[in-house]
């Protein structure tokens, strides 16, 4: 048997899972109406999860997922934000 000590080795830290929220949540952290996510959610527009059976389903959602569909719609090149000189020309326009 060896006298020499046994090399230390870090004991590996699991990440805690995200929780899911519900549609409340969700609704606020997006700041949409709680009909617009379930809606959205419903027609698979967003990341979402059924919870329960039937036709009648709850939804639960995950920030993180939220975020990064929310970060691509506003970096899509679908609707470009406004820039401080187009205000300026249509203000000028009228």
């Amino acid at each position: 048997m060896s006298t020499q000590p046994m090399p230390h080795r870090p004991i590996p830290i699991t990440p805690s899972p995200e929780p899911y929220v519900d549609v409340k949540r969700a609704a606020a952290y997006l700041s949409v109406a709680i009909k617009t996510l379930n809606e959205w959610a419903r027609l698979d527009k967003i990341p979402a999860y059924p919870w329960g059976d039937g036709s009648r389903k709850t939804w639960r959602f995950k920030l993180s997922e939220l975020d990064v569909w929310m970060q691509r719609r506003i970096n899509s090149g679908r609707r470009p934000p406004l820039s401080e000189g187009s205000v300026r020309i249509e203000k000028e326009a009228h």
